[in-house]
């Protein structure tokens, strides 16, 4: 084929692609969830402040919702958050009221507003651990320096989505 056709077939696709808006890829493998089928835990790493994305506020690079785990119902669920960034954070897994979805699925609002040293900060890790214990959309979300004076917990975007399914296998989806 000549290069003027090979170069006008690239053209079209690339038009074609980013007329698409955004792509979701469920991710075969990631260095951010190791699965243990067997036992039925799920390790999750979750590098705070990792890419310049949301203006460093996201989590391995995404924010806004656009990354989304997937677990099993039944799953102990071992997180460890790293900040990478460049001021503290916290993290934990919220529901639609900013409620610890779970025990043990980080520190409550209540927590952090009791607490003026909550937060990990910069070159820092924590981990906690929890069992996704019913099926449901939840946030993994950080919303300790989003706490004004009414204790209303604002999350500028640094979130992202926890589904527990009640079936298939763990993964990672991805919007870009």
């Amino acid at each position: 084929m000549p290069k003027k056709f090979l170069w006008l077939a690239a053209a079209g696709a690339v038009l074609l692609l980013s007329g698409c808006g955004t792509t979701t890829t469920t991710l075969a493998s990631s260095p951010w969830l190791k699965v243990d089928s067997a036992a039925h835990t799920v390790d999750l790493t979750l590098d705070a402040g990792l890419t310049s994305v949301n203006g460093w506020a996201n989590f391995n690079g995404y924010a806004n919702g656009n990354m989304a785990v997937n677990i099993p119902v039944g799953y102990k669920v071992n997180v460890t958050m790293n900040n990478d960034g460049g001021i503290p954070f916290e993290v934990g897994v919220y529901n639609g009221g900013n409620h610890l979805a779970f025990p043990g699925a980080g520190m409550s609002v209540s927590a952090m507003v009791a607490n003026s040293a909550a937060g990990v900060f910069p070159g820092q890790s924590e981990q906690f651990s929890f069992v996704a214990s019913k099926v449901g959309h939840y946030e993994i979300e950080n919303l300790l320096d989003r706490i004004d004076a009414q204790t209303r917990p604002e999350n500028f975007g640094m979130w992202d989505v926890l589904n527990v399914v009640s079936g298939g296998p763990s993964s990672i989806t991805v919007q870009n």
